[in-house]
């Protein structure tokens, strides 16, 4: 794709500076091609022209749908974003929220602007450049964190970081032509930064609205000094209640999964710690697979030492974090070892989402690759 815009975008600038002059350019900067196909080949050419232009755009904002939709359902069910999106409609089975969502901040953006397409323009560049810092910098995140981590390409630090900056200097370019555009790519911005921010950090604002709710509504019985009414039992809130049972909700969503292969205490300490910071849950499932072989042959020294050590050291750590319900789970397989076999059985055995299990950084004789595991979280080293 990208030998494609590098050949056919400055081609077509040079075909417009042969047959038009730049003041014509210039009085038709937003219909240059089809100003360009009259000049050339008439009234019938520029109809040509329009209508594959048309058809080239409307596969666009097709394209756009269905990236936005893919993106915002791996972020839901991430619980980046509200978990309401993924709702399907039950005629066609599409993600109408998400649909009509995009459809509304889209329209909303063209409505503020008036129409203005030079202005849409620079917001979608603002908002393309900044994608692009972002490819970069996650990259070169990946190359310092998870240097041994597997993979097909490896980007040299030097391309890394020329293109950063190459993206960046094109970002203050964009910047010093209309400074103002900035704050229309700002506003909308913080307004999905806002969501995102409320959906990591809920538990967090209930707690401030428990706490708030205590010094200004407490309920009538501990106002009084008595004990609190059934309805706030242990709140000191008016409506506390509801908001307890709503924090639960959050806790108890879904369980979290580590696979862990041997008995290390650090690593497991770690694993909690990201779950614990990172995942709002109640429970974490430590699971250990081996195969059928591997369980028969478990009195017999390692394997079973392996996996009653596991065992005690989890038990250990559900003593050492009692907010969060720590369990150890053997599970033997027939054939094979862990895997996306083992992976899939897990998953459909608890009713576990693949996106919310973790494993540690595989070596690099682990004989799949990252993308066959279905979403499997790698959140150590």
């Amino acid at each position: 794709m990208w030998w494609g815009v590098a050949v056919f975008n400055p081609l077509l600038s040079f075909l417009s500076l042969g047959v038009m002059p730049l003041s014509t350019i210039n009085m038709f900067k937003n219909t240059v091609l089809s100003k360009m196909a009259l000049v050339v080949g008439g009234h019938t050419f520029e109809t040509l022209v329009t209508l594959d232009a048309f058809i080239v755009l409307s596969g666009a904002v097709l394209t756009a749908y269905v990236g936005i939709n893919g993106l915002i359902r791996r972020l839901a069910s991430d619980r980046v974003v509200p978990p309401f999106l993924l709702h399907e409609n039950t005629w066609r089975g599409t993600n109408h929220w998400i649909l009509w969502g995009y459809f509304a901040v889209a329209t909303s953006l063209v409505l503020v602007l008036r129409g203005d397409v030079e202005t849409l323009s620079g917001v979608y560049t603002y908002a393309f450049l900044g994608l692009m810092t972002l490819f970069g910098s996650g990259c070169m995140l990946l190359k310092y964190k998870r240097a041994a981590l597997p993979r097909d390409v490896i980007a040299p630090w030097s391309a890394c970081l020329t293109g950063v900056s190459l993206v960046i200097v094109a970002f203050f370019g964009n910047l010093m032509g209309d400074p103002t555009v900035l704050t229309y790519f700002a506003l909308y911005f913080s307004l999905v930064l806002a969501v995102v921010f409320v959906m990591l950090e809920r538990l967090f604002l209930l707690r401030l609205v428990m706490y708030a709710l205590q010094r200004m509504c407490p309920s009538r019985r501990s106002k009084a000094g008595e004990s609190a009414t059934t309805q706030d039992k242990g709140t000191g809130a008016m409506g506390g209640r509801t908001i307890v049972r709503a924090m639960r909700e959050i806790a108890d969503t879904s369980p979290t999964v580590f696979f862990a292969k041997h008995c290390d205490l650090p690593l497991l300490n770690k694993a909690i710690l990201y779950a614990r910071a990172n995942e709002h849950t109640s429970h974490l499932l430590v699971v250990h697979v081996s195969t059928e072989s591997g369980v028969q042959a478990m009195a017999d020294e390692e394997d079973g030492k392996n996996v009653e050590t596991l065992a005690e050291s989890v038990a250990i750590l559900d003593r050492i974090y009692p907010k969060l319900k720590i369990d150890f789970v053997h599970v033997a397989m027939h054939s094979g070892e862990f895997g996306p076999a083992a992976i899939e059985w897990v998953s459909s055995a608890y009713g576990i989402p693949k996106n919310m299990m973790f494993m540690k950084q595989p070596s690099a004789s682990f004989p799949h690759s990252i993308a066959t595991l279905g979403g499997v979280r790698i959140v150590t080293g």
